[in-house]
């Protein structure tokens, strides 16, 4: 090799040299670096751990956090982690992690939520049309979502001209007398997908004031419904995973994402079954 084709493999060398100190780290990244993890093998978990895999164009590992023994692998990065004990995990310092199906109320720095709930504007949208006589709605909330979501559907009501009447509940203990108090004062309530809030008990206790009263009782997730909530406005589990697919992806590869997305293909169920004999005050 002559001197001048020695200095042209060396300029290029150093070009790539430099060009990989450039590109982002996310697109440096190794096999066995991304994984997503289910809190259990049933259902929910499941199906959304069906949508990521459906949404998601690059490898990973799966991981059940149920598992005995488990502990995650030293060398991830990107974790994708479906429900309360999956997002728990004690992953590795500077884990860039997607987190779905969980009310986790402390993010952390790298941290990314698919939100449980719709986008505040589309929910306030889709209950009033639902509802046209919608005009004040209590929400009841303990521990998520935080005030952020709150302050958020408080202004996507007041151009819509419904007023949102946050209410803090300790426990559902509480619903009985928070309920009589606000008898006259609202035309619906919303329950927050809150696990401290919802049981057989409290789901009984709001299912049968809402029929007796006339009062739409909106419920976090479809699910309800058949329990004897009025109507749900949710997306589904695989939308929530194919969310977490979205921005784990995006992340991977370098990009800026917001601390909260809201999955799409939120879709109206209503109880048609009790309409009717609840006389919910629904458009016909």
């Amino acid at each position: 090799m002559n001197i001048k084709a020695r200095e042209s493999l060396r300029k290029r060398a150093a070009c790539a040299a430099v060009s990989a100190l450039l590109l982002p780290a996310a697109f440096r990244a190794e096999a066995g670096e991304l994984a997503a993890v289910i809190s259990s093998p049933s259902a929910p978990y499941t199906q959304a751990l069906s949508g990521f895999k459906a949404a998601l164009p690059l490898p990973y590992e799966s991981y059940d956090a149920s598992k005995p023994g488990f502990a995650p692998p030293e060398d991830l990065r990107f974790v994708a982690a479906f429900g309360v004990r999956a997002a728990a995990v004690d992953y590795p310092p500077g884990t860039r992690l997607v987190y779905a199906l969980a009310p986790v109320i402390a993010r952390k720095p790298g941290w990314h939520e698919i939100s449980m709930l719709p986008a505040p504007e589309k929910a306030v949208d889709a209950y009033q049309a639902l509802q046209p006589s919608l005009k004040r709605l209590a929400v009841f909330w303990s521990k998520y979502p935080d005030e952020r979501y709150i302050g958020e559907l408080v202004k996507a009501g007041a151009p819509r001209g419904i007023t949102i009447i946050p209410v803090k509940i300790k426990s559902p203990d509480f619903f009985p007398e928070r309920l009589r108090s606000l008898m006259e004062k609202i035309d619906a309530f919303w329950l927050m997908p809150d696990p401290a809030l919802i049981n057989p008990g409290s789901l009984m206790v709001l299912a049968n004031f809402s029929c007796a009263n006339a009062i739409p009782f909106y419920a976090p997730t479809s699910a309800l419904v058949q329990d004897g909530a009025s109507a749900s406005f949710s997306a589904d589990f695989e939308a929530a995973g194919a969310a977490a697919a979205r921005v784990i992806s995006n992340i991977y590869h370098g990009e800026d994402q917001p601390a909260v997305t809201y999955p799409g293909n939120a879709v109206m169920r209503v109880n048609t079954e009790l309409a009717d004999k609840c006389r919910w005050p629904f458009k016909k």
